[in-house]
């Protein structure tokens, strides 16, 4: 061991007035170590967030929509190598009524089993051992079964926004549908306005003759095979589908919601960092209190020939060490606070506004990395300076006042 990393350990030891310079030492590293491990936590609880929200979007979003009023060409969309699954589908805005209770929500006619094949459906129904998606089945959302009051195998009443004529004018089309399964997909908004009906239903249900026209949305869920080449692919289906095909990624679709994410990720980072920052002036305070302690030891240190740069390389390994013992026990206290908070779930959040309602947490290689990094870099900084002052004591004037 080199002298001078020996006498940065000894100096770590207070020989006079212990319980102050030991409640400073301790003061110093805990400061780093509780920015440390906010900093774990807060990056561990917002990549936990961005990670649960995409992981679930996929789950109910196809990779690229497509929709338009008109007809959309199949044999266009085989030419593209890169596509994988291709699920036509149709949108419309209907009335749901059970009893007394009436809710408005998105009716979407989907293949059942072209649409597993574009996103993943099986694992978001639940449904009854009997399963079959028939013409005369409706798929609802968990809150939207849960506002309607019905189970699986109830019938509801869904009003339709073609017109039908009756000796007392045209009404809107009232059909009833028997509920099948229930859509869990943990978004509240997915889970809140969305219901399922068959293709060929409704084909037939969404063509207004009276009017002459279908009044529902047509669309195509599209899942290609390398998420890497997602921008490429819409660019290309843009080009050749033209303006009047709306082509759009689930990215984009959920643009603004991955912003804000990102955004208060960024911001988060930033304020907790600040925690470290004020730490590491304590950290500072601790070196120059030490020095001016050891001052005669310095003076003599000097006299007998040991450099400035000894002396700064004394005081900054003591100011690393301290550093260091702080990023340690705050890594510990990160990931150990982190394993609680999602194994145990001690805050449980309103889904309406979160999405989800539970806290995930998920430490990335990169957020870690990048508040240990910090943590490392302002800690350097908060050692450079006391030994560097520390080492611009004059010996004599020491020596002869010390």
């Amino acid at each position: 061991m080199k002298y001078t990393t020996y006498l940065a350990l000894k100096y770590l030891k207070p020989q006079k007035d212990k319980f102050f310079s030991y409640l400073s030492l301790i003061i110093a590293i805990f400061g780093i170590a509780i920015g440390v491990c906010a900093l774990i936590v807060t990056l561990g609880i917002m990549s936990g967030f961005h990670r649960e929200i995409r992981m679930r979007l996929m789950s109910v979003y196809p990779h690229i929509i497509i929709t338009t009023h008109y007809d959309i060409n199949p044999e266009l969309l085989s030419n593209i190598k890169d596509i994988e699954a291709i699920s036509p589908f149709l949108y419309s805005q209907v009335i749901l009524k059970n009893n007394d209770k009436v809710y408005t929500a998105v009716i979407k006619g989907i293949n059942y089993e072209l649409e597993k094949k574009v996103t993943k459906l099986e694992r978001i129904i639940k449904t009854d051992e009997n399963f079959v998606f028939e013409k005369k089945g409706i798929i609802l959302g968990k809150e939207l079964a849960k506002n309607l009051n019905v189970v699986i195998n109830d019938e509801i009443a869904v009003v339709l926004p073609t017109q039908v004529q009756t000796p007392f004018g045209n009404l809107p089309l009232t059909e009833k549908f028997v509920v099948k399964g229930i859509i869990s997909s943990g978004i509240y908004e997915y889970d809140n306005n969305l219901c399922l009906i068959n293709y060929d239903t409704a084909l037939k249900l969404f063509y207004d003759k009276q009017a002459g026209e279908f009044v529902g949305v047509k669309g195509v869920g599209i899942k290609i095979k390398d998420d890497s080449k997602l921008e490429l692919i819409v660019d290309e289906l843009r080009r050749k589908l033209g303006p009047t095909k709306r082509v759009i990624s689930w990215i984009e679709m959920n643009y603004n919601l991955f912003s804000a994410l990102k955004l208060e990720k960024v911001m988060m980072f930033i304020v907790v960092s600040l925690i470290i920052i004020v730490a590491c002036f304590i950290i500072m305070s601790n070196l120059l209190l030490k020095g001016i302690q050891k001052s005669k030891d310095i003076g003599i240190l000097m006299a007998i020939g040991v450099g400035k740069k000894e002396i700064k390389r004394i005081f900054f390994i003591q100011g690393m060490i301290i550093n260091l013992s702080g990023i340690f026990l705050g890594a510990i206290l990160g990931f150990t606070l982190g394993f609680l908070i999602k194994e145990y779930q001690f805050v449980k959040l309103p889904k309406e506004v979160y999405y989800i309602d539970k806290i995930p947490v998920y430490f990335s290689l990169t957020d870690i990395s990048l508040a240990l990094l910090v943590a490392l870099i302002v800690g350097v900084f908060a050692s450079i300076y006391p030994a560097h002052k520390i080492s611009q004591f004059d010996p004599v004037e020491i020596i002869r006042y010390g």
